[in-house]
């Protein structure tokens, strides 16, 4: 069992910035691409102020999914296909199809809080809530830890995307 640790010191609620105490810790499954699993420990904390719960989860993970982020954005990027003989059964069609479709599901959504963030935490001004481009394509062309980059900013900021029900 591996456990992750942050390097901040002092953790802040993204729902009302009010101080997170340690709770406790719990077992997360990593699967990485053929299917192998690593068991992670996983920090929960409990803010002082709203009593809400939060996890601390490295950016590896995506929040509800037990594969890593980079076997996600290997197939949400088209670089992860079914005929792939590294990912022959792991992860299957099935599970390819409903990432796709939980991302497309999502993508209004994530330019959302990608504009929200750049105008009020990084202060890049109006024009960057009313620009045409697409930030989500600036950044996945820019980096090849595009998925980590992005839910980091989102969940950090206290939001979050929707997850498929199926």
């Amino acid at each position: 069992m591996f456990f992750v640790e942050s390097s901040e010191n002092s953790h802040l609620c993204p729902v009302c910035q009010g101080t997170l105490r340690y709770r406790d810790s719990r077992p997360r499954i990593r699967k990485k691409e053929g299917g192998v699993k690593e068991r992670l420990m996983i920090r929960r904390f409990r803010c002082q102020n709203c009593r809400t719960y939060h996890n601390e989860l490295p950016d590896c993970l995506v929040p509800y999914k037990h594969y890593e982020a980079e076997v996600i954005a290997g197939v949400l990027d088209e670089v992860v296909l079914p005929d792939d003989l590294d990912s022959e059964d792991y992860p299957s069609v099935h599970t390819m199809i409903r990432w796709l479709q939980w991302f497309y599901e999502n993508l209004q959504r994530i330019e959302g809080y990608l504009r929200t963030a750049g105008y009020q935490i990084l202060h890049l001004g109006e024009e960057i809530l009313f620009t045409s481009d697409s930030l989500l394509n600036k950044i996945r062309s820019r980096h090849q830890n595009w998925l980590e980059l992005i839910q980091r900013i989102i969940y950090n900021s206290g939001g979050s995307l929707v997850p498929i029900c199926w």
